[in-house]
């Protein structure tokens, strides 16, 4: 795709959005709205609601519509019509973004890029350090929140080409109690508790729990995949005066089961006899606890002039104990099983950031703007049995008898990070007129890293800064109708930070940018509203093997990517919901060589692993009367290669959904069906050279009853 052919997509979509006038924009909300409540009250589920704000997009308190970047909300009214039990099922809902678990975490790929350190996720707001993120429930959460593109400006080192926000419920004041209890075909129990409301005129709070269980399948729907979720989650927040407000919000999640990593496949095919086998040891484990605490202070210096702090805390351990890479052995008719990984992480995370927001008139333009510092320490200790060898472990292909985890590495501490940054960063917003604004953002960096060797006591630093920067403008080409474009610029870490390896230490941050375009609008007569965004963007400095030395690790690689993404949102008749999205990308490695048999071999013009160029979501609803309404949905998937050099792919597929939900007084009732059709489909990769596939879930059958009152 090239740019003219992006200049011609832009200005047909303009033109199309343009036709007979457009619905007057919802007025803005003042400058001094708090977060929590302009967030509520979003478009009616279903709908693209472009004046709702998000966090994960600016730090203003801007809405959708004034963000110049592509940003994705999943509220809550959306993943409870959609029946959206797990985050993963959830980040489906967004534009071009394939979600799957992989190695026991969610990972996702958007953009064409898939790496767990390009990726982040966010809670509240606040960069979770780490990966060890499991595909569990959505309850607890108000919303979910996907920004695309580069967002290393907005939160730090490592979101080159986007990041998601998990946002809980806020305690807003309103009075609401809430309440999920669901089951299906895999004897899940989900039960969710939720309460909110005000002890008095100043003092609001709100309290969720969910628990999940599953003690016949869960994340992969195979043997021997059970498990138990629990997390509670809670907030306070007293406006102490006119000026001052204090929240303090917390979380716990206890996280306890069986994993799935996959099925081996044969010559790049799945034999659908072994759908529902679990390849793991009969004694694998993984665990996490998880805390949050956070304390947030608002103050009003001025109606123009707000301070803002917030001060957080995670104390997290993990537990793993698994057998992970599975190989069919055409010559025995076995799987050759290895990687006995036995780790546990603990780390303590706490951090301060400290805004000041300004919104003022500054020569007849309205111009808001937030100036801030971050700092954040983070303790880290990895303990576990590397380099993870095994005596030789093989099992029966059809009927694998599962064994116990062994493996011929002790388990010890390994080693000990002390992790410092700092940032600085500042964003603006300028009204240059009535239909046009400004967009302006930087962030400075500063990462220092102590790493100490807890098996022969050496020890080794590294420090990294760099200058992250976005801008952007925004035209109101008519009522309703807002056209966009930004460039930007990101950095990330060579690799996972906290896990650094002393061979690594040398390598400097890969860089990326990206250019936008795109157009966001209200439909007339209410009809409902689109969005489209054409993106080409471009990562360099990679990691890749020497070509001339293919035993040296070099910093030259490069990976690009390109494309449109498309979403709709209609309300064609008083009854009737249809939502639309998809996206189309050409995604490539430029410049990246592997070491094959001690040869470099190059993957340049090759797709990238678990990246489809090609993605679709469908979805409609019906509602027959006041007190029945019928759903489905069809998502469609490419086809992704599942290693490096291209010579295993995953097939394309097609999954349907379907609904019927009963209103009771209160609540609703709601039997659903996922995979209508019983696809058999690989969801995501995994392995030596992608040597298995992560199945997604066969047909199942859900029952619920949900309420709020």
């Amino acid at each position: 795709m090239t740019p003219t052919h992006l200049k011609t997509l832009a200005a047909a979509a303009l033109a199309a959005l343009s036709a007979n006038g457009f619905a007057q924009q919802t007025a803005e909300e003042p400058a001094t709205r708090l977060p929590a409540v302009t967030v509520r009250g979003a478009a009616p589920a279903g709908g693209i609601p472009l004046d709702t704000t998000a966090s994960a997009g600016s730090r203003l308190g801007t809405t959708l519509r004034e963000t110049p970047a592509s940003v994705d909300l999943v509220s809550r009214e959306v993943m409870r019509e959609r029946g959206n039990r797990s985050t993963q099922q959830a980040l489906e809902n967004a534009v071009g973004v394939s979600s799957g678990q992989c190695f026991g975490l969610t990972c996702f790929s958007m953009r064409g890029f898939s790496g767990t350190t390009s990726l982040p996720f966010l809670f509240n707001g606040v960069r979770y350090p780490g990966l060890a993120f499991s595909p569990r429930g959505t309850f607890v959460y108000d919303r979910i929140e996907v920004i695309k593109g580069p967002s290393s400006v907005l939160h730090g080192l490592g979101a080159v080409t986007g990041a998601v926000n998990f946002v809980t419920k806020p305690a807003d004041g309103r009075t609401e109690r809430e309440v999920l209890l669901a089951t299906d075909r895999w004897a899940t129990r989900n039960i969710g508790l939720g309460i909110g409301g005000k002890v008095s005129d100043a003092l609001a709070y709100r309290a969720d729990v969910n628990y999940i269980g599953a003690h016949e399948g869960s994340a992969g729907y195979v043997d021997r995949s059970s498990y138990e979720y629990y997390h509670a989650a809670g907030e306070l927040a007293l406006q102490a005066t006119d000026r001052f407000k204090v929240t303090l919000s917390g979380e716990y999640v206890k996280d306890r089961g069986e994993w799935y990593f996959g099925t081996p496949h044969v010559g790049g095919r799945i034999d659908e006899r072994v759908r529902f086998e679990n390849f793991n040891v009969d004694d694998d484990r993984k665990a996490n606890d998880i805390t949050w605490a956070r304390l947030n202070l608002e103050y009003l210096l001025a109606p123009q002039l707000k301070l803002r702090n917030e001060t957080y805390f995670n104390d997290e351990h993990r537990f793993y104990r698994n057998a992970e890479v599975y190989i069919y052995n055409a010559a025995t008719g076995r799987v050759d099983r290895s990687d006995f990984l036995n780790i546990t992480h603990d780390q303590r995370l706490v951090g301060n950031r400290s805004e000041i927001h300004l919104d003022q008139v500054l020569g007849g333009m309205r111009n808001r703007a937030v100036v801030g510092i971050d700092y954040s320490k983070n303790d880290h200790q990895r303990d576990n049995n590397s380099p993870f060898s095994s005596p030789p472990n093989a099992v029966d292909f059809l009927d694998p008898v599962p064994g116990v985890f062994v493996t011929n590495s002790p388990f010890r501490p390994q080693r000990r990070t002390e992790l410092i940054q700092k940032a600085v960063f500042a964003e603006d917003l300028l009204d240059i007129t009535k239909a046009l604004k400004l967009s302006l953002s930087a962030r400075r960096d500063w990462v220092n890293l102590d790493s100490f060797n807890l098996i022969d006591n050496s020890s080794f630093d590294k420090a990294w800064s760099g200058t992250s920067w976005r801008a952007g403008l925004l035209y109101d080409v008519l009522p309703g109708v807002t056209l966009y474009g930004q460039i930007g610029r990101a950095l990330e870490p060579p690799s996972q930070i906290v896990t650094l390896t002393p061979a690594q230490r040398g390598f400097n941050l890969t860089r990326a940018r990206q250019a936008e375009i795109g157009v966001k609008a209200s439909l007339p007569r209410d009809l409902g509203e689109a969005t489209l965004a054409l993106f080409d963007i471009e990562r360099t400095d990679a990691l890749t093997r020497d070509p001339l030395n293919p035993s040296l690790t070099v910093q030259i690689g490069k990976q690009s990517a390109r494309g449109v993404e498309v979403a709709l949102a209609l309300h064609p008749a008083p009854r009737w919901t249809v939502g639309i999205n998809g996206s189309l990308l050409n995604a490539k490695f430029d410049n990246f060589n592997e070491s094959v048999g001690g040869v470099a071999v190059s993957r340049a013009g090759n797709l990238p692993p678990d990246v489809p160029e090609k993605l679709a979501n469908l979805w409609a609803t019906y509602r027959l009367n006041d007190g029945w309404q019928l759903g489905g949905g069809a998502r469609y998937v490419g086809k992704r290669s599942a290693n490096n050099a291209n010579t295993v792919f995953m097939d394309a597929y097609t999954t349907v959904d379907a609904w019927v939900t009963y209103r009771l007084k209160p609540g609703e009732l709601r039997l659903a069906v996922r995979n209508l059709t019983d696809e058999v489909y690989a969801n995501r990769s995994y392995g030596t050279n992608g040597s298995q596939f992560i199945l997604g879930e066969p047909r199942a059958v859900e029952l619920s009853y949900s309420a709020r009152f």
